[in-house]
């Protein structure tokens, strides 16, 4: 008799934590750690490349836009080709390509060289990270998927910080390029592990290539509880749209559902983007110490890896009122710094709880993004949320910088680096009202946890002591 077809996402929602989940969690922090070191390398290395070069400041300005636009460009176009050839792929060629050309600046000989390089590298930056968020969310249970995106974001923030302390000890032994070679070759192995060693979404397969083939031996890693007999057969009950992904991130109700999420992420970036670039200048020239102005600035950066997870666990209990709570207490705090004054007590305190509102509500936003659209579109509708984002990461120091210029008080000035956060929050209050009443629409299919129960009377649990 033959056996009914079991429903793909039945069987993940009803996974636990084991050896493949935390050997999936490790590689894609891994790959994050590395993208976190590489979106600052230049950062870290422009001082002394000024100084070889004898270039003049303002010009290098184009080189870190140029890895924002290829971070735009990537996140919109290999985004949409990751719903097509697969998160893994996409995953590994935006790690090999970002690898190789910022291996490629280490021999840049001018800005014109490096700023086409940088582009480059930010097309495998912008690629890769929305793959990274989809094949995380699409081996997640609904009930842990913004935490563990929130993890994810742990391992970009910490490359970032170390990256500092990388180029700290490479660059005076070793001139500027070193901090590019490790740049480089870094991702290089990463990516070339990862072919063997990343596995490709389960989810994917099934609804865009139909290969039960290579489903069964993944759903035997993710649930060694269950013995799974090779005549399994398969299903999945999720949406399928015909046509490019693009076109469908503004059919139906997804209009306001993406207008609104890409809102809310170019508004949060454009405040998360002023304080990273000013804060240190800023509050510097208001009479604090330049090296604890550095130490606000990396308590900033600090706050947000706690907050990523925090925000994170709120997401998945609460929905996205847990981003706006952290919104809601990252806009009095930003306003606050302009009346602190030298009082280097309450500005930590304050810098510290900012960070993790405002970079832990990012993440928030970036697994938000990896849990609003259906498998077929969500490389699709991840990338280019964070190509929209990249507008406000543009914008942020384009218009501190000319704040700034208009010495204006402190307080006006930090007054006007809160109110962007203040529309990130409304946009996703809305957002969150949407997705309520498209839940609560007949017919509407919500994605909720399921029972581990409903699994096991088609396939038996493992005999214990059995290896899998």
């Amino acid at each position: 008799m033959a056996r009914t077809p079991i429903d793909v996402g039945t069987l993940m929602e009803g996974q636990g934590f084991g050896r493949f989940q935390a050997g999936l969690m490790f590689w894609i922090c891994a790959f994050m750690f590395i993208e976190g070191y590489d979106m600052q390398v230049v950062g870290y290395a422009a001082p002394a490349i000024i100084k070889a070069w004898h270039s003049d400041k303002a010009a290098f300005g184009g080189v870190f836009g140029a890895g924002l636009g290829g971070f735009m460009l990537g996140a919109t176009i290999l985004g949409n080709l990751g719903d097509r050839v697969g998160r893994k792929r996409m995953i590994v060629l935006g790690c090999m390509l970002f690898g190789l050309f910022t291996l490629a600046s280490a021999y840049a000989t001018s800005l014109s060289e490096l700023l086409v390089l940088r582009t480059v590298a930010g097309l495998g930056l912008g690629g890769s990270i929305p793959n990274a968020i989809a094949l995380m969310t699409e081996y997640a249970p609904a009930k842990v998927r913004a935490t563990r995106v929130g993890i994810m974001f742990i391992g970009y923030t910490v490359g970032s910080a170390l990256g500092g302390v990388i180029a700290a000890q490479l660059m005076p032994a070793y001139g500027w390029p070193s901090v590019f070679i490790v740049g480089g070759v870094l991702p290089l192995v990463i990516g070339g592990l990862s072919i063997f060693v990343l596995p490709e979404s389960v989810r994917f397969l099934m609804l865009k290539r139909g290969r039960s083939d290579l489903v069964l031996p993944l759903l035997r890693r993710v649930r060694p509880d269950l013995d799974l007999p090779d005549a399994a057969t398969f299903s999945m009950q999720e949406e399928v749209q015909p046509g490019l992904p693009v076109r469908h991130l503004f059919t139906g109700a997804r209009a306001s559902m993406t207008s609104l999420l890409w809102l809310a992420y170019a508004a949060n970036m454009v405040s998360l983007h002023f304080l990273t670039s000013w804060l240190p200048t800023v509050i510097a020239d208001s009479g604090v110490p330049l090296a604890h102005a550095v130490i606000a600035t990396a308590l900033l950066q600090a706050g947000g890896g706690v907050g990523s997870l925090i925000v994170g666990r709120l997401l998945d209990r609460i929905g996205t009122l847990g981003i706006v709570a952290a919104f809601a207490v990252a806009v009095p705090c930003v306003a606050a710094l302009g009346h602190v004054g030298t009082d280097e007590t309450p500005l930590m305190i304050l810098v510290t709880v900012a960070g993790l509102c405002i970079i832990g509500g990012q993440a928030g936003i970036n697994a938000l993004s990896g849990t609003l659209y259906p498998t077929y579109m969500r490389s699709t509708g991840t990338g280019w949320a964070f190509g929209m984002g990249r507008f406000g990461s543009i914008l942020g120091p384009v218009i501190g910088g000319t704040l700034i210029a208009l010495s204006l008080p402190l307080g006006t000035l930090f007054a006007t680096a809160a109110a962007p956060i203040l529309v990130s929050a409304g946009a996703l209050f809305f957002l969150g009202r949407l997705t309520i009443v498209r839940n609560r629409a007949p017919g509407a299919a919500a994605e909720l946890p399921v029972a581990p129960q409903t699994v096991a009377p088609l396939y038996p649990a493992r005999p214990q002591g059995q290896v899998e």
